[in-house]
């Protein structure tokens, strides 16, 4: 049976309640971190703190999408 692939820049379904200012600021951490792991070892220090700025607020979004409520 084939599932749908995992795509980490989707943003949460419609209802989710995740707030557009916190979806603004993962997409542009993601893109980021993109950019300059390309540019960088993974275990760079600049990499591995970014990475680590983008986990938090990934938890924060998964905490309102759990919760149903946005956390301003």
């Amino acid at each position: 049976m084939a599932s749908k692939a995992y795509q980490p820049h989707e943003r949460p379904k419609k209802g989710s309640r995740v707030n557009e200012e916190l979806l603004m600021i993962i997409e542009s951490l993601r893109y980021e971190l993109a950019a300059l792991a390309g540019e960088r070892d993974f275990t760079n220090p600049h990499v591995l703190e970014l990475s680590q700025r983008l986990d938090k607020y990934i938890v924060m979004a998964q905490h309102q999408m759990v919760s149903g409520y946005a956390v301003e």
